[in-house]
């Protein structure tokens, strides 16, 4: 009998759990195609799974500050704009609504994988936390998790903003949302982090205030955009896997931009790329003197690749224009958008 060809099975086994795709998105903000973005979430990295939206109340940052501050701004502001959000939910509801739902939809849904973009992902630590020694769990290879710019990330190479400056146990204000402590999941975990995204990778040496900016900018160019990324666009060693006590795999993909986010926007203003190579190069060294990660060169993941490094207008754009049509560069979808919100504004 002659060998079998090659075939998919030669490859590297697909990530996450088969069956369903139980996907979260993040906030939801006024003006951002948020069906649109969920479900295209991670699609090139867990391809062939039935997705399924798990509605929650993705609260904005604000949640009720303003609503305290100022009484009635929340129906003032819906009474112009309605949708505004301007008052609540907070995260912390968002969560505390998020995190059983998210439970019944995998206990009627089956085996999947559980998908959660930023204030999903802070739903999907809850999920974990409550589904920790919790007897009537799913079985460890019938779910798996992944998290995109996750809020309260402790990766392999470093730790959001909200866990470096907020002890465990505190609640944020704003957000109203407690910091809860690391949990010894049965899960295995796929966490998925854009370099320098300030949410979800903040500098350990804040003091540094280029890398301040830096994570700043991080955040408007990386912290969505990471979630239509694909695998091509990692190097070998942005990827770490670490086994927790309970056997459960927890592996991190450090996901390059292809120029520092301070010197992105220039490439959108026309600047050449070999100006923009010239620039990374000269801030590089000063960004990364905020990252402890980068005082060993042989252990350092690579943060800047013009070459395989993503452009996040360029993944963004397909999810864009498929809710709001347009062209594909980043004024085009800005405006697209905003169009799209003064013609079809939200219903009361």
């Amino acid at each position: 009998m002659a060998p079998a060809g090659p075939s998919s099975s030669d490859g590297p086994p697909p990530l996450g759990t088969p069956g369903r795709a139980y996907a979260l998105g993040g906030a939801h903000v006024l003006g951002i195609p948020y069906d649109e973005y969920i479900m295209r979430t991670g699609a090139d990295w867990f391809p062939g799974l039935d997705r399924q939206i798990v509605d929650y109340p993705a609260g904005q940052v604000q949640g009720h500050t303003l609503e305290r501050l100022f009484p009635g701004i929340g129906a003032f502001g819906d009474s112009f704009v309605p949708g505004l959000g301007l008052d609540g939910p907070s995260v912390g509801e968002s969560v505390d609504v998020g995190s059983p739902d998210t439970i019944s939809a995998i206990r009627e849904g089956g085996p999947g994988t559980a998908i959660g973009l930023s204030e999903g992902a802070m739903v999907l630590n809850d999920v974990q936390a409550r589904l920790a020694y919790d007897p009537a769990a799913p079985p460890p290879d019938e779910l798996s998790f992944a998290m995109y710019g996750d809020p309260v990330a402790r990766h392999a190479f470093g730790e959001s903003f909200l866990t470096q400056n907020f002890p465990v146990g505190s609640v944020v204000p704003s957000l109203d949302y407690r910091i809860p402590p690391p949990v010894e999941s049965q899960y295995d975990t796929h966490q998925f982090i854009s370099a320098y995204d300030s949410i979800a990778d903040w500098p350990d040496r804040p003091d540094n205030w280029i890398s301040v900016a830096n994570a700043i900018v991080g955040l408007a160019t990386g912290h969505t955009a990471v979630a239509f990324t694909e695998p091509s666009m990692v190097p070998p060693q942005n990827i770490r896997t670490t086994v927790n006590s309970r056997g459960a795999k927890t592996t991190t993909y450090m996901i390059p931009e292809e120029h520092l986010p301070l010197v992105l926007p220039f490439k959108y203003l026309g600047v050449p790329k070999e100006t923009l190579i010239e620039l990374d190069a000269v801030l590089k060294p000063f960004v990364d003197a905020g990252y402890s990660r980068h005082d060993d060169p042989l252990t350092a993941p690579i943060t800047v690749d013009p070459v395989n490094g993503y452009d996040p207008a360029e993944v963004t754009a397909p999810a864009t224009q498929a809710a709001f049509g347009g062209d594909a560069d980043p004024v085009s979808q800005l405006l697209s958008g905003l169009q799209y919100v003064l013609n079809n504004p939200p219903q009361p």
